[in-house]
C-alpha cells in the first residue's frame, strides 16, 4: 500500500453567515468620550497573492482617552476585501514600569484558512510616543511600517482618516504578534 498525502482543505468561509450579521457586526463605534477625536480607519485584507479576502472579520479593541473604558468593535470585509471602522482616537496605556504604550488599536483577524486568529496593532503616524513604545520598538525597523497606518487627507466631516492594509502572507506581510 502506498502512502498518500491528505488533500488540503480550508476552514470556512462562514463569517458572513454567522458573525458578520449586521445586528451584531457594527463597524462604527460611538464612544462617549468628548475629549477624543473621531477617527476612521479603512483598508484591505489581502491574501498571499495580493487578492482581497472577501469574508474576513476584524475585531478591534482599544483604551478610551480617559483610560476608564475598554472599547471593542467588529468589522467584516466587503467582496473586494475592504473594511472600514470608525472609533475614537485611542489613548496611550500604562506598560511595565513608567513606560507607556503609544496610542494604538489592537486587531484580531479571522479569515478562511486560518485555524487561529492573527493579532496585530495599528499605530497612528506622527505620534512622538511611537519611538518609545515597548512593543513597536521590538519590531525590526524594516518591518515597523506594516504596523503604522498612513494618514490620508482631506479629513471626512472633520474626522481624521487613516489607511491600514493587512497582508496575511508574502511580500509586505503585516507583522503579527504572539502574546502568551
Amino acid at each position: 500500500m502506498k502512502a498518500m498525502l491528505t488533500p488540503t482543505q480550508t476552514v470556512g468561509p462562514f463569517f458572513h453567515d454567522c458573525l458578520l450579521r449586521s445586528d451584531i457586526c457594527a463597524n462604527a463605534l460611538a464612544v462617549p468620550d468628548e475629549d477624543a477625536a473621531v477617527i476612521r480607519v479603512h483598508g484591505f485584507v489581502y491574501d498571499g497573492d495580493g487578492v482581497g479576502v472577501p469574508d474576513a472579520m476584524i475585531e478591534w479593541w482599544q483604551t478610551s482617552a480617559k483610560e476608564k473604558l475598554s472599547v471593542f468593535g467588529r468589522a467584516g470585509t466587503a467582496v473586494d476585501g475592504s473594511y472600514e471602522l470608525t472609533t475614537a482616537y485611542p489613548a496611550s496605556i500604562p506598560s511595565a514600569g513608567d513606560v507607556r504604550q503609544s496610542p494604538h488599536l489592537s486587531l484580531a483577524i479571522f479569515a478562511r484558512g486560518l485555524l487561529n486568529h492573527l493579532l496585530t496593532r495599528v499605530y497612528l503616524p506622527n505620534d512622538a510616543s511611537n519611538a518609545a513604545d515597548p512593543i513597536l520598538s521590538r519590531v525590526p525597523v524594516t518591518r515597523r511600517s506594516t504596523l503604522i497606518a498612513r494618514e490620508e487627507s482631506p479629513a471626512v466631516n472633520g474626522d481624521r482618516v487613516y489607511r491600514f492594509d493587512v497582508v496575511l502572507q508574502g511580500p509586505g506581510e503585516t507583522v503579527f504578534l504572539d502574546f502568551k
